[in-house]
């Protein structure tokens, strides 16, 4: 944005005449003398300060109302930054307030087993804290009143207890049970001892107290110690991860195919699979079942020897594979080299721009890209001088061509960017030339400009992309490379995204422009400017689930202006002959002595 400052006239100063005094030869007091009268202002004069006065005004007012509504943003923010750290404490309270451990007696029979990495027993907790919220499925103690007279719970002994008593006699004498619990797990591979916090071992107080209120008199109350099932779950898959010769899950990593076209060397990306191993694992479900009857039998201390099985990778090869499925490919074709009639002039631009697309190809041989993570072709290739290596080469520029550093990769963006619609991700920005490009349909050309004009993507899928950008020679033509781009990613069954485009208008270019060069001769006709007719395009990509019903997820329209054809003619006016000289006798030359006109020496 720009903002033009009010100019401000400089206030007319006003002059005052000065004082002279004269004195007399004799010593006489000298005098003042009057100031000369001044002239009136004219009409002009008295405007244009009175137009000086009223800027001067609306500036003063402006700054007053810019300082308003300055105080006016500044309160409003301040009340906004209160009202959110109002909302935050009170969602903190709220969190603080209902959160508590899972409720469960049994084991959850449809768990797997987890793999766990990074793992870290958690802190041992009080047993106040680990108290699971009652999901109102069980009786609630009264809040007031007290519990009948000998009653036990779990051998505490809470009868002629109130609530608040009983609820701290139960916390201390439970507590005891809680910190014993030792289940020993040993065998060749590991030995463990399970505490109260690998299990998430509680007693449900809440559910204890509404029992002990509602029984008679010298009733004994025995409830179940539990345990919290994820918590166990990720004890044992950490316990697991220390058995020897456990399961390998498969790999995937990208290597290179190097090849040469031309004299110029290239690397080819491909996906390298490794399968996993089987392995030895620890059965998690037979141990969850033998510590759920101990649990239930009031056993807190016990050891056994738990069951190892087979175990396979969670991870396969045709798992990788289908993560890493060719979702889209596009290729584009380019003149590197001429033949014998190539002008030279065409030869070295062909040159240049192989040079280029070579050196943005290798920029983008391989590009990884996770959820959510944008990229910019400028940002990769980084500013492209001929400091940097890039050679000079023809560029649309405005209505024509000229010669900057990159030169030509534009057909590198050009050509990702129709692999990547065909791919359905998704194009965060773009531009289309001002001239449409020969090597794609109308509408589907991708600029670049150094500093200026970007092209970026952002993988919209739920799954990393990967972009292999490579070359190869053209199968028709020695004097041809090709551009690829493949696009790879989770597999995406029964989805296919295709390309069409729609001319709206088009504007015919028919009226060639003749500019005159009073330097040349009227023998000189040069063309300087190609003609191109105008176009309004509309590109679409549809996204086909079945083939009858495709659903339209993309569009652009690019607009070409119509440019016309230029040729500089001459309009130097042709010179009189003159009259002709008679041409003087020629001299007859002298005879050059050969070769054969000697003899040899020797």
């Amino acid at each position: 944005m720009y903002t033009r400052k009010d100019a401000h006239e400089p206030a007319s100063r006003s002059t005052t005449p000065k004082r002279t005094a004269q004195t007399g030869s004799t010593g006489a007091r000298s005098r003042s003398v009057a100031p000369a009268p001044q002239p009136e202002l004219t009409e002009e004069e008295r405007a244009r300060r009175a137009a000086a006065a009223r800027k001067r005004a609306a500036a003063r007012r402006k700054a007053k109302e810019r300082q308003k509504q300055r105080r006016i943003f500044l309160v409003a923010a301040g009340m906004f930054l209160s009202a959110v750290v109002v909302l935050v404490w009170a969602l903190v309270l709220m969190i603080k307030r209902n959160t508590r451990p899972h409720q469960q007696v049994l084991a959850d029979p449809t768990a797997a087993s987890v793999p766990a990495t990074n793992y870290m027993l958690p802190e041992q907790t009080s047993f106040t804290t680990s108290r699971p919220v009652n999901t109102g499925s069980e009786p609630v103690p009264p809040a007031s009143g007290s519990i009948p007279r000998g009653v036990t719970v779990n051998e505490v002994q809470v009868g002629n207890l109130s609530m608040e008593e009983a609820r701290a006699a139960l916390s201390q004498g439970l507590e005891k049970d809680l910190n014993s619990v030792a289940i020993t797990l040993k065998n060749k591979y590991f030995n463990a001892t399970l505490t109260r916090s690998d299990i998430g071992a509680y007693f449900d107080v809440d559910e204890a107290l509404a029992m002990a209120a509602s029984v008679n008199a010298d009733t004994p109350i025995r409830v179940q110690m539990r345990y919290d099932p994820d918590t166990l779950m990720t004890t044992l898959a950490a316990l697991n991860d220390k058995v020897p010769d456990h399961a390998t899950n498969a790999t995937m990593s990208i290597d290179y195919e190097s090849y040469s076209v031309g004299k110029t060397t290239y690397q080819k990306p491909k996906f390298v699979y490794t399968e996993g191993t089987n392995g030895m694992q620890l059965d998690v479900n037979a141990v969850k079942s033998q510590i759920e009857n101990a649990l239930s039998a009031g056993t807190y201390q016990l050891s056994f020897s738990p069951s190892v099985t087979v175990s396979e990778p969670a991870v396969t090869v045709a798992t990788l594979k289908k993560a890493t499925t060719k979702l889209s490919s596009f290729s584009t074709v380019y003149y590197f080299t001429g033949s014998s009639s190539t002008k030279q002039e065409v030869l070295e631009n062909r040159q240049g721009r192989d040079i280029n697309i070579s050196k943005g190809v290798g920029l983008m041989n391989v590009i990884t890209l996770k959820p959510g993570e944008n990229f910019s072709f400028n940002k990769r290739t980084g500013d492209r001088s001929e400091k940097k290596g890039w050679a000079m080469a023809n560029a649309i520029y405005n209505s024509g061509y000229q010669k900057e550093p990159g030169g030509g990769i534009c057909q590198v963006s050009t050509t990702m960017y129709n692999a990547l619609l065909l791919a359905g991700v998704e194009i965060t920005y773009h531009r289309p030339h001002t001239i449409p490009s020969d090597y794609v349909d109308l509408g589907f050309d991708a600029t670049v400009d150094s500093g200026h004009i970007d092209f970026k993507f952002k993988n919209n899928k739920k799954n990393t992309i990967y972009l292999f950008v490579y070359i190869t020679k053209n199968k028709d033509s020695a004097r041809k490379k090709e551009i690829h781009v493949d696009v790879y990613g989770m597999e995406e069954p029964g989805i296919t995204y295709k390309t069409r485009y729609e001319i709206i208008s088009e504007d015919k270019a028919n009226n060639p422009e003749i500019k005159y060069d009073k330097k040349q001769y009227p023998d000189y006709q040069v063309k300087t400017r190609n003609a191109h007719d105008g176009y309004v395009v509309t590109t679409y990509v549809d996204k086909y689930t079945d083939k009858k019903n495709p659903q339209t997820v993309y569009t652009y329209t690019a607009t070409y202006d119509k440019i016309e054809e230029q040729w500089v003619y001459g309009s130097k006016p042709t010179p009189t002959p003159g009259p002709t000289k008679t041409p003087k006798p020629t001299k007859t030359p002298k005879t050059t002595p050969t070769a054969e006109s000697f003899d040899p020496v020797g």
